[in-house]
């Protein structure tokens, strides 16, 4: 188990430095699976890198996975609004 949380904690070392390009090669390079942490943490790191759709994917499983952890629902909900906006006067001139 100690293993899982040095990978993750050098990963989030890693993103928190600004380089989520490294903290995503760690956790891809480890065999640890996706856990609780892991998943959440490689959907920071997407959100970060503005990969949306992945970022959403990794949030929506951890919510499906862990309903009663509630911390992927804020991002989920900033997820759908930066995709779903439309600003009819910017887009049609």
């Amino acid at each position: 188990m100690t293993d899982i949380k040095c990978v993750v904690d050098n990963a989030q070392a890693a993103l928190e430095e600004g380089f989520p390009d490294k903290a995503l090669a760690i956790l891809n390079s480890s065999s640890i699976g996706d856990c609780k942490d892991v998943l959440f943490l490689k959907g920071e790191i997407y959100f970060k890198m503005e990969k949306w759709g992945d970022a959403l994917n990794h949030f929506s499983a951890f919510h499906d996975h862990f309903p009663a952890d509630t911390r992927a629902e804020s991002y989920i909900k900033m997820i759908q609004n930066i995709l779903g906006f439309f600003h009819r006067d910017l887009y049609n001139p």
